[in-house]
């Protein structure tokens, strides 16, 4: 596996892309103030045979398939309505909106929400832990009959933040208190490194069947994403970059990454799909600028009791259990 190194999504494809050919691809969170909007125009230039593009509306969705449509014409296109604040229109999404298809080779979840107001899901979880965390795990159980069907080099891909490096889950008040705790950065913070435990453990658990799993940290991108950011919150972050390195959850230090474009943003997601140099046994890791990133999990995210008590209170919260 190469050093790290920021990459665009053109470099990455240009190695590996040829194994994309006639496969099946589902991205969330598609739009064009999005990296998974980027994502998606990046991959159809590999000649996949489908590119399922989710989001809440197609309106999102619409500018993306045209670009897709006026430069591969030969790669398909299906808009796949999910709202990821709901459980049951998941469930109905999948059931009804991907009956037709026998497999699905690479997942890619990239919506979410950072920073939001506090609100709770349809189901009353706390909304940054339901949408970018809570919707995926769910997502995953009932998309496995389909990556499983594609067979081994299929992959997993689960979108992270380096934000996870300070972050934990408060098993002893996951939401906050309804409200009366809740602070938007330790949300976000909870919800990303829940993300990457999800995948640690899902990794593991598939590393047998040749399913790649992994969690991202796509860089520092300005995307729809900061939409809640406060005013000034792009000055903010260059302060705080002045004010030298951050500290993770374990008290090591770290640096603020540089601002990346979109294609830059989406390559180690890419990386994480089809990259053959990734051994086996970092299945479940954690890539940051196009490489496992070991030194980025802190204790908390390693930790295999905090990681099994968030696997068995997420189950009671879907209200079921996966079979693996």
């Amino acid at each position: 596996m190469s050093a790290p190194q920021i990459l665009r999504s053109e470099d990455v494809l240009e190695k590996y892309g040829k194994s994309l050919a006639g496969k099946t691809v589902l991205i969330t969170g598609v739009s064009e103030q999005s990296i998974a909007g980027e994502l998606a125009i990046q991959l159809a230039a590999a000649d996949p045979k489908l590119l399922i593009l989710s989001a809440r509306k197609e309106s999102n969705v619409a500018p993306i398939a045209e670009k897709i449509k006026n430069s591969k014409p030969n790669v398909e296109t299906r808009f796949l309505n999910i709202d990821l604040s709901d459980l049951s229109n998941i469930r109905q999404a999948v059931k009804e909106g991907l009956a037709d298809v026998p497999k699905i080779d690479h997942v890619v979840f990239v919506a979410g929400v950072m920073i939001c107001p506090y609100g709770k899901t349809k189901d009353g979880f706390e909304m940054q832990l339901g949408v970018n965390y809570l919707a995926n795990f769910l997502l995953v159980k009932l998309l496995l009959p389909k990556i499983q069907a594609a067979g081994p080099g299929s992959s997993i891909i689960i979108t992270s933040s380096g934000v996870m490096r300070q972050g934990k889950v408060n098993f002893e008040d996951i939401g906050f208190s309804d409200g009366k705790t809740y602070e938007p950065w330790t949300a976000y913070s909870q919800s990303n490194a829940a993300r990457t435990m999800f995948a640690k453990r899902l990794g593991e658990k598939l590393k047998s069947q040749g399913i790649r799993v992994f969690s991202i940290d796509p860089g520092s991108v300005k995307t729809g994403l900061q939409r809640h950011s406060p005013p000034g919150f792009f000055d903010m972050v260059e302060e705080w970059k002045k004010a030298g390195p951050l500290v993770d959850a374990d008290g090591n230090k770290f640096l603020i990454q540089p601002w990346t474009t979109q294609s830059e943003g989406a390559a180690t997601m890419i990386t994480g799909m089809i990259d053959p140099t990734i051994s086996a046994d970092d299945n479940g890791s954690y890539l940051c600028q196009n490489a496992v990133a070991k030194d980025h999990m802190h204790s908390h995210v390693r930790d295999e009791q905090n990681i099994s008590r968030l696997w068995k209170i997420s189950e009671e919260m879907i209200q079921e259990k996966y079979d693996l």
